[in-house]
């Protein structure tokens, strides 16, 4: 947990400070979403809420010294940016607008002070998270001395590498040789650094760091499968063996074998040793072997270093014994794992309860489990997971009512398991509200600085600023009518994709805007989305590219549904169509057009199943038979059998990925007035 750093500044010539660093407990509890209610409507009341989005009266004079400061900063010139900031009103909303660009600029030359000032300055803006890291940097830009640094510092520690640095020569400066190396090594044996920053630190605290620093660097490196970085920290940490033993295994070398049984005893006591032996008996397909020497983790998630690897490792080996028939075996491994992550502690209460109840018929200690998650994460995703898989558990002699459990995750009507439940309930229709602002939502919006800022930076051309201020605006207003404002002037002045991200960071946190967490309008009438058909479109739009025309993926997927371009070529030729890949990226109508005839043959490709071509668009078209092959066909399966079946695909980003697509085509046909049927369309998909 990051500790709450306090603002300091320093006496005599050089005054800085050191921003304190958001809390998300600073964020006032959310209460959980309600039902939707029918007699709102599901599509922006626009009338209402334009009327909120007022620009306001400026003097055209501070427009021009406004904009002369932005464009300044813009190109990186920040004293001409401060010194049009300095004939600006104190107080004024342009010379707050000014501060806040230049503190959050992260440009160099942007005093410590300077950024110390904005913090007080823009009391209540949200969004001001970024400046205790920008502030570390200019401090350190600022050479201060040995006396100012640890003044400023006090007793919290460096959230950056560069007040690492700082700290760490000014306590060495003034004779605090065991606190500088204590600082040092916090960095050193627990954060990511990039090789640039290793050769500095190497270069200056060379003489501090030990051995065993050395080693523990590489071994944070080796737990991320980093091998090329850490391998110079082999020589330095007196580890050749170890490391050409862990490397090997991270590289699938035939040879990692025999290079493990050759590495130096000294290092046989070491966890990481323990690791790389599960993992490599594992990749091997030695399952028993793997899981006996899981048996033997140390039980301290310190001493694992990296506990969320180690649970990866038991969350392979359980799901391959539960396949093997062997559940009893499956939920031993997953109820002995100590995750330490969020996300994979949910992942491990899942496993446990799902192996307890498919596997073990033991509805009670599959209760248990599923419990769990919503503490862990009361999130609508979460919270929906946990109480339908308790409303099962319930319906095979676990406690409680199962319908009770299905009523509070239909709550969650806009996720996969709050669908599944209301099902269960006999409730296959659903309504997505979109808010209704109030006049005091639209008075209270009109009012907020940073709402005055978006407009008034709009106003000089620096629109391209405010997306932070929209997100970090998402973060804190807790009205719905205030978010549907928020989302809507994004839509209208920003673009689609940052409307989806008020909507999404909003309904994260709980508050009943679902209807803008799912938006329309990204695809236009030109589109002919006759092949997959519209929701759908909307669907795999959302999840792919986020609603971003201009989306290209590492793999050189490109715009809104995310086309290869020689699928993308292949598909146009078969329909008919000119080819451009430049149009992939540049023209929403002509990607969704063949995207959706893409979507639509691998629909029949797969006698119409969403699930298969799901599967196909994420891992590829290869997976589909082979997982057919391994657990069945769950082509009109009961629909208990095909959640099952979905919970069995064995790669985690995949099994999420045909979650979120189904449950965002469900909201999709209730946003677009079509009947809404999630057992019908994962048991039959286009066929029912």
């Amino acid at each position: 947990m990051k500790k709450t750093i306090c603002m300091f500044s320093l006496a005599a010539s050089v005054t800085a400070a050191l921003i304190p660093v958001a809390n998300a407990e600073d964020f006032p509890s959310i209460a959980p979403i309600p039902y939707a209610r029918p007699d709102r409507p599901a599509v922006p009341p626009s009338f209402e809420i334009t009327g909120a989005i007022s620009q306001p009266v400026v003097n055209p004079a501070n427009s021009s010294v406004l904009k002369r400061g932005l464009d300044a900063l813009q190109d990186g010139d920040v004293p001409n940016a401060l010194r049009a900031r300095s004939q600006l009103a104190n107080g004024s909303l342009d010379h707050q607008i000014l501060s806040w660009a230049i503190a959050v600029s992260g440009e160099r030359g942007v005093p410590s002070s300077e950024i110390a000032e904005a913090q007080q300055e823009l009391r209540g803006w949200p969004g001001l998270s970024s400046l205790r890291a920008n502030s570390e940097r200019a401090f350190a830009a600022e050479n201060p001395s040995a006396n100012a640094v640890i003044a400023a510092f006090g007793n919290t520690l460096p959230e950056t590498s560069d007040g690492t640095i700082v700290l760490t020569r000014a306590l060495l400066q003034t004779g605090q040789r065991k606190q500088a190396h204590d600082v040092l090594t916090r960095a050193w044996t627990g954060w990511a650094l990039d090789t640039g920053t290793e050769n500095r630190i190497l270069k200056e605290f060379g003489p501090i760091l030990t051995t065993e620093d050395h080693k523990e660097r590489m071994v944070y490196l080796l737990y991320r499968d980093r091998a090329t970085q850490a391998e110079r920290f082999s020589s330095l940490g007196d580890a050749q063996s170890f490391y050409k033993a862990w490397a090997a295994v991270i590289r699938r070398q035939s040879n990692a074998g025999a290079l493990i049984n050759a590495v130096h005893p000294s290092w046989h006591s070491d966890p990481g040793f323990l690791y790389i032996q599960i993992r490599n008996a594992r990749q091997n397909n030695q399952y028993d072997t793997a899981a006996a020497l899981l048996k033997k983790m140390p039980r301290n998630q310190e001493t694992l270093v990296n506990a969320d690897q180690w649970w990866d490792e038991s969350r392979i080996i359980a799901r391959q014994y539960y396949e093997d028939g062997r559940p009893r075996d499956a939920y031993n491994l997953v109820n002995a794992a100590m995750p330490e992550d969020r996300v994979d502690r949910l992942d491990a209460e899942f496993h446990a309860g799902w192996f307890a109840l498919r596997g073990l018929k033991d509805g009670r200690t599959a209760s248990r489990h599923f419990a769990e998650i919503v503490k862990i994460s009361p999130t609508p995703i979460s919270s929906s997971r946990s109480y339908y898989w308790q409303g099962r558990a319930a319906e095979a002699g676990g406690p409680g009512n199962a319908r009770d459990f299905y009523r509070l995750a239909g709550q969650y009507s806009t996720t996969f398991y709050g669908q599944l439940a209301l099902a269960k309930l006999g409730q296959t229709q659903f309504n997505v509200d979109y808010p209704s602002p109030t006049a005091a939502d639209r008075a209270n919006f009109q009012k907020a600085p940073a709402v005055q800022a978006i407009n008034r930076l709009e106003s000089v051309g620096h629109g391209w600023r405010t997306d932070a201020l929209y997100r970090a605006l998402a973060e804190q207003l807790t009205s719905p009518g205030e978010l549907a404002i928020l989302a809507y002037q994004a839509e209208t002045d920003r673009s689609h994709a940052l409307a989806l991200q008020v909507g999404k960071i909003a309904y994260g946190k709980g508050v009943d805007v679902a209807a803008l967490a799912f938006p329309t309008g990204v695809i236009p009438p030109s589109a002919n989305i006759s092949g997959s058909g519209m929701a759908l479109a909307y669907a795999i739009a959302r999840q792919e590219s986020a609603f971003n025309p201009a989306a290209v993926s590492p793999a050189d997927a490109r715009g809104l549904l995310q086309l290869l371009p020689s699928t993308a070529q292949r598909v146009a030729s078969r329909h008919g169509m000119s080819y451009s890949a430049a149009k992939l990226t540049t023209d929403p109508g002509y990607n969704a057009t063949l995207g959706a005839h893409y979507l639509g043959e691998q629909i029949d490709k797969f006698g119409g199943s969403y699930i298969l071509t799901f599967i196909a668009y994420n891992a590829g078209p290869a997976r589909v038979p082979q997982w057919i092959d391994r657990f069945g066909d769950p082509r009109g399966k009961n629909i208990d059998f095909v959640v099952d079946w979905i919970e069995s695909i064995p790669y985690p980003e995949t099994r999420n990925y045909v979650q979120r697509i189904m449950e965002n085509y469900e909201i999709y046909k209730a946003r677009l007035g079509e009947r809404t049927n999630i057992e019908r369309d994962l048991i039959y998909g286009r066929n029912g």
